[in-house]
């Protein structure tokens, strides 16, 4: 694991929106996967994908969830386009939005069979709803300020600074926010298939 993790540059629509359009539309080239057949995976309207892949249209982190959950590829791997966007495991400005959700990629390795991703994330009051990632991916969040409730609907968790949970992200699960405003780190583990150790130089 890095020793430190900076804080990364922001980058701004449009220019986020041109890099991760290119990187969703040669992933799902080199999976093989027509634009058809990936609006049915993720419930996303063709159009809408069409013009993420241009860089017409602003992507959000529930959108690019759904994205990389259909690809079963890590959500940084949309987020950064080469190996030279990372600098001693640090991401050059991956700072995505979400319903009720703002999240910046701060670090990101492989680690033993899997892809550890860092995100530094705010909630804000209210309720987002998260699909199930790829099969094995684990969640870890902790809270650095505020009070959140977190975890798949059977068994949430209810967590204020200093505390944190882990839970198996491969079914639906939810964050919410239960003050106006709370600082999270949250921890990403996808396990690697034949597929992704390859991509990753494993």
């Amino acid at each position: 694991m890095p020793s430190s993790q900076p804080k990364a540059t922001v980058t701004s629509f449009p220019d986020l929106s041109a890099s991760v359009g290119g990187r969703i539309r040669d992933l799902r080239t080199q999976h093989g996967i027509s634009l058809t057949a990936l609006a049915v995976a993720t419930r996303l309207g063709k159009g809408t994908l069409s013009e993420l892949e241009r860089g017409q249209r602003n992507p959000t982190l529930d959108t690019l969830f759904a994205i990389a959950t259909a690809l079963s590829v890590p959500l940084g791997d949309l987020l950064l386009t080469e190996s030279s966007d990372l600098v001693r495991g640090r991401p050059h400005g991956a700072h995505v939005h979400g319903q009720s959700i703002d999240a910046e990629l701060i670090g990101r390795w492989t680690e033993s069979a899997e892809v550890v991703e860092v995100y530094r994330m705010t909630v804000f009051r209210g309720r987002r709803k998260s699909r199930s990632h790829t099969q094995g991916v684990v969640e870890s969040i902790t809270v650095v300020s505020g009070e959140i409730a977190v975890g798949v609907s059977d068994d949430p968790a209810h967590l204020i600074s200093g505390q944190s949970h882990t839970f198996l992200a491969d079914q639906d699960h939810f964050y919410e926010g239960l003050v106006h405003r709370s600082s999270t780190v949250l921890v990403m583990r996808y396990p690697m298939t034949p597929e992704t150790a390859g991509e990753h130089g494993e």
